[in-house]
C-alpha cells in the first residue's frame, strides 16, 4: 500500500514539475516577443468580448431579446491563429494574419448590410462593434509587428 501511495505522490510531483516548466517556458517566450506581439496576446480579451457579447437585439412585447454572433466560431479560430503565429514570425505569418482578419471584418459588415444577422428587425449591439474593433486591432498589431520587427524569414 505504501508503494502505491509513493508512486501516486511521485506521479503528482512529476506532473507539477512538468506544468511548472511549461508555464515558465510560456512566460519566458512572452517576455522575449516584441511589444506588438504582446499586444496581440492582450487583444485576446477583445476577441473574447466579441465572441460572447450579442451583436444585436430586438423587442417583442416589451421584452428585449439578444442575437448571438452567427460567425463567432471564426473569431475563435482567428484568435488561435493569431496566438499560434506569435511563435512563427515572418512575412507569410503577417500576410495570413492580415488576410484572415480582413476577410472576417468584411464578412461581419456584409452580414449586417445584407440583413443576415437576423430576420427580425434588430438594432446593433456592442458585440457587433467589438468584432470590427478586434479585427482592426489584430490587423494593426500584425502589420506593425511585421514591419518593425521583421527578421528576414519567410
Amino acid at each position: 500500500m505504501r508503494d502505491i501511495l509513493n508512486l501516486i505522490l511521485d506521479l503528482f510531483a512529476w506532473m507539477y514539475e512538468w506544468a511548472k516548466n511549461l508555464l515558465l517556458a510560456v512566460v519566458n517566450k512572452f517576455l522575449e516577443i516584441n511589444p506588438f506581439e504582446k499586444a496581440i496576446v492582450a487583444a485576446t480579451l477583445l476577441a473574447f468580448l466579441s465572441v460572447v457579447l450579442p451583436v444585436g437585439d430586438y423587442v417583442i412585447f416589451d421584452s428585449v431579446f439578444t442575437i448571438n454572433n452567427p460567425i463567432a466560431h471564426y473569431m475563435i479560430g482567428i484568435t488561435l491563429v493569431m496566438i499560434a503565429t506569435v511563435y512563427f514570425p515572418g512575412l507569410v505569418a503577417m500576410i495570413a494574419r492580415i488576410a484572415l482578419n480582413l476577410l472576417y471584418m468584411i464578412y461581419i459588415i456584409y452580414l449586417h448590410t445584407s440583413g443576415g444577422i437576423s430576420k427580425a428587425p434588430y438594432t446593433l449591439a456592442a458585440g457587433y462593434y467589438f468584432n470590427i474593433v478586434t479585427s482592426v486591432v489584430y490587423m494593426a498589431c500584425a502589420l506593425l509587428s511585421g514591419l518593425f520587427y521583421r527578421d528576414g524569414r519567410w
